[in-house]
């Protein structure tokens, strides 16, 4: 008897899952996936112009997603962003090191070390700057098939020899990534590459320098169409024109800035270019 049902039930499985007249998915389907990834950029984006609760549920329902489908790499990206918004309720940064691990990819090991290396290097602290320089140095080999991450790292690794001030070999780091960005066509990326080496040439005091390579990151960022980073922009030059004493020049580019961050509802931004204006007039 007991045969004869699990046989009878063997054929109806059978049946129901392979003879279906609902619409057949193809061998590997990327739908969910793809969704996901929208979501990623979509939370990127409403980082960008600084709506953050969007960009946590976008961030949030893009996690979820990635889970479902057991997509460890799109889990760590989506960790990436909540890990910028406040009120998630855990720790994202160090989950994204515990998949990264559990997964044992050495590029996924190397992916969310960028974000261990970014907490460092934020710390401010000398000895953390060091250790953040070792572990890129280290993730920028691995990463190297992967020239979109390969380009991320080589950005956070020309910022710790900012700090660090090494500033000519910054500058030959962040040629590397701006080929890599180039080639890609990431113009934000491209942008924030520019913007990094206009600030290691203002702190050499090379302001003519500084200015041709923030011309740049406007250039890039206005094809982009990034708002918060065209108005960084127009307050970086601004704040170059100061040091050289051409307030005029100042003035009319922090007049930008402060009409890009009140376009976009910058608050804190407009304050702070506000101040900028009031101090020179």
């Amino acid at each position: 008897m007991k045969k004869l049902y699990f046989f009878t039930f063997g054929i109806v499985c059978i049946v129901f899952t392979s003879c279906s007249s609902a619409p057949k998915t193809p061998p590997q389907s990327l739908s969910i996936r793809n969704e996901a990834g929208r979501l990623v950029l979509l939370g990127a984006k409403s980082l960008r112009e600084g709506y953050t609760e969007a960009a946590k549920e976008y961030y949030t329902e893009a996690y979820r997603l990635y889970t479902l489908v057991d997509e460890p790499e799109g889990r760590i990206r989506a960790l990436d962003g909540l890990g910028r918004v406040s009120g998630v309720g855990f720790d994202a940064w160090q989950k994204a090191q515990e998949l990264a691990f559990d997964s044992g990819i050495d590029e996924m090991i190397a992916l969310a070390g960028l974000l261990e290396a970014e907490k460092l290097l934020l710390s401010g602290d000398a000895e953390s700057i060091e250790q953040a320089r070792n572990m890129l140095v280290k993730a920028i080999e691995i990463l190297n098939s992967r020239q979109s991450d390969k380009a991320r790292a080589l950005r956070l690794y020309g910022s710790v020899l900012k700090q660090l001030q090494h500033y000519s070999e910054a500058l030959q780091v962040l040629k590397s990534a701006i080929d890599i960005d180039k080639k890609n066509k990431s113009f934000i990326e491209l942008a924030s590459d520019y913007y990094l080496m206009a600030s290691i040439y203002s702190k050499q005091n090379d302001y003519l320098s500084a200015i041709q390579y923030l011309v740049q990151a406007i250039e890039y960022d206005r094809r982009a169409e990034n708002g918060s980073g065209l108005g960084s922009d127009y307050l970086a030059l601004g704040t170059v024109y100061e040091k050289m004493g051409n307030m005029d020049k100042a003035k009319l580019h922090y007049k930008k800035a402060l009409d890009i961050f009140t376009a976009g509802r910058f608050s804190e931004k407009i304050n702070e270019v506000q101040n900028r204006i009031d101090i020179l007039q």
